[in-house]
């Protein structure tokens, strides 16, 4: 199970490899650079929009790149929960 950011993945699976600059990929999903800029740094979540685009450039479904997505959250989430859980059961 992948549980790094989709921004993470799109850079060391599709970026690296292929020699493709985030201007490169704005053109061709046709968004900002700085929404690729924020979604490879990890600064914001990939959004169901950017996932379509996704699938359009790459091969890889845009409800592969959604679960990327959800997978990363929740993993984020368990661990702030893992604290939470462990602050209560010390009191």
């Amino acid at each position: 199970m992948i549980t790094m950011h989709p921004g993470e993945y799109l850079s060391e699976v599709y970026l690296e490899p292929l020699g493709m600059t985030q201007s490169d990929l704005a053109k061709r999903l046709q968004v900002d650079k700085s929404s690729v800029s924020r979604v490879i740094s990890g600064k914001a979540d990939l959004s169901a929009e950017m996932a379509v685009r996704l699938s359009n450039v790459f091969d890889l479904s845009a409800e592969a790149w959604m679960e990327m997505q959800a997978t990363h959250s929740l993993m984020l989430a368990r661990k702030s929960f893992a604290v939470v859980k462990l602050f209560r059961t010390q009191r």
